[in-house]
């Protein structure tokens, strides 16, 4: 189960400061923050800035949930959507959604593949298909990663959606026939054999005037 990142926050003037692009919002992530909103649960949406690498460290470890200090305040939200700049190198602003931990939510969840397949020693390719599944559970228990044993696959067979083991209360929304991995044979190069008639491409002569012809 994924546990909720614990992050201090600042409350910002949403009149300095609307949208990405302003000048104000330049100067806060010059200044190593993060513009941010908190939403939901109709309450009042709340602008917000968190520390620059606070942000980074929160996903890059894939964290769902987030309880989020406001200095007195203290809000469980889900990472709703991040902006990038056009380069995906800078965040340019978060949205946080308000959640209770009880209440069933829907969001991604990365697989995890494990194992050596048993198809890789016979030539094959492990190939995943998908590599995130949405699923609905409690915001209180969405799991880091959903682990998939492929140690039994052999060349040709795959796991489908139907065939996962989900944890407790997890429930995926896609449907149960979606291929997510499977063992493929690699793609084969045929080479014409030495002495082989090969097809040549056709040559194009230039069209040779008739006699007496302007």
């Amino acid at each position: 189960m994924s546990e909720a990142i614990k992050l201090r926050v600042e409350t910002r003037d949403p009149a300095k400061n609307k949208g990405t692009g302003t000048r104000a919002s330049r100067k806060l992530r010059a200044a190593g923050r993060i513009p941010a909103v908190i939403y939901g649960h109709k309450q009042a949406v709340v602008p917000i800035t968190l520390g620059a690498i606070e942000a980074r460290t929160m996903i890059a470890g894939a964290s769902h949930l987030a309880e989020l200090d406001l200095g007195g305040q203290t809000e469980t939200v889900l990472i709703r959507d991040v902006q990038w700049d056009h380069l995906g190198r800078e965040i340019l602003h978060i949205d946080f959604a308000r959640v209770d931990k009880e209440e069933l939510i829907e969001t991604e969840v990365e697989l995890d593949y494990k194992g050596d397949a048993a198809g890789v020693n016979d030539g094959g390719l492990l190939t995943p298909v998908v590599r995130s599944l949405t699923v609905k559970c409690p915001a209180g228990a969405i799991p880091d990663s959903i682990k998939v044993d492929v140690s039994a696959l052999k060349l040709g067979e795959g796991i489908h959606v139907r065939e996962l083991t989900l944890p407790t209360g997890v429930v995926a929304e896609a449907d149960p026939d979606v291929l997510l991995v499977h063992v493929v044979a690699p793609a084969q190069e045929t080479e014409a054999e030495p002495g082989a008639d090969a097809i040549q491409p056709e040559v194009i002569k230039p069209e040779r005037k008739e006699k007496g012809a302007d």
